[in-house]
C-alpha cells in the first residue's frame, strides 16, 4: 500500500503529519510526502521534513489513499491549491481513502468528497462556512469515519486519527 501525505511547505502542523506517518510506516505502509514544491518543509513547532514530490508531479493513480495535514500553512497554501484539490478528488472518487485533520477537511470539501458525508474539522468560522457550502454534515466528534472519508478535529486527535485510518485500510 502506498499513501500520499500532503502538507504545506511552511507552517504545517507537526503532529498532524508525524503521528499518522509513523503509525502507517509501522504498519508497513509506504508513505510519500508531497507539498506545493519538492524540498524542505517547515512545521509550526520546529519539525523539518523533505517533501519527496511536488503536487504538480503527483500521479493520483499511484496512491491507495491521501492524508492531508493541517496547520496555518494549510489554510494559507492549500485551501485553494487546485493541484491538491484535483489529487484529492481523483483519489477519493476512485474508492480509495481520503483523510484530513485540523484545517485540512476544507480541501476534501472543495474536492467534492464531503457532499452529504459526516465530517469534523477545527471549529473555526472559516472551516465551518466552507464545509457548509460543500454540503458536509458537520459533527462535533474528534474523529469521524464516513465510508472512505476520515476527518479529525485537531492535532490533539492525531493518534486517534491515525488509528481510524489504519482501521479503514486494514
Amino acid at each position: 500500500m502506498k499513501v500520499l501525505l500532503a502538507i504545506a511547505s511552511d507552517r504545517f502542523m507537526d503532529e498532524a503529519y508525524t503521528i499518522p506517518k509513523q503509525a502507517l510506516e509501522a504498519a508497513g505502509v509506504e508513505c510519500v510526502t508531497a507539498a506545493p514544491v519538492k524540498g524542505t518543509c517547515y512545521g509550526m513547532h520546529g519539525e523539518i521534513v523533505e517533501a519527496d514530490i511536488a503536487f504538480a508531479d503527483v500521479n493520483a493513480d499511484e496512491f491507495d489513499g491521501i492524508i492531508i495535514g493541517g496547520g496555518i500553512g494549510c489554510q494559507d497554501q492549500l485551501w485553494r491549491c487546485e493541484e491538491l484539490i484535483d489529487i484529492a478528488n481523483k483519489i477519493g472518487n476512485n474508492g480509495k481513502f481520503a483523510a484530513a485533520i485540523c484545517l485540512a477537511p476544507v480541501i476534501l470539501g472543495e474536492a467534492g468528497l464531503l457532499n452529504g458525508k459526516k465530517a469534523t474539522t477545527l471549529q473555526t468560522p472559516a472551516c465551518i462556512r466552507v464545509l457548509q457550502l460543500d454540503n458536509a454534515e458537520i459533527v462535533s466528534d474528534n474523529v469521524v469515519v464516513d465510508g472512505n472519508i476520515i476527518t479529525a478535529k485537531s492535532p490533539f486527535d492525531a493518534k486517534a486519527f491515525a488509528d481510524a485510518i489504519l482501521s479503514v485500510i486494514q
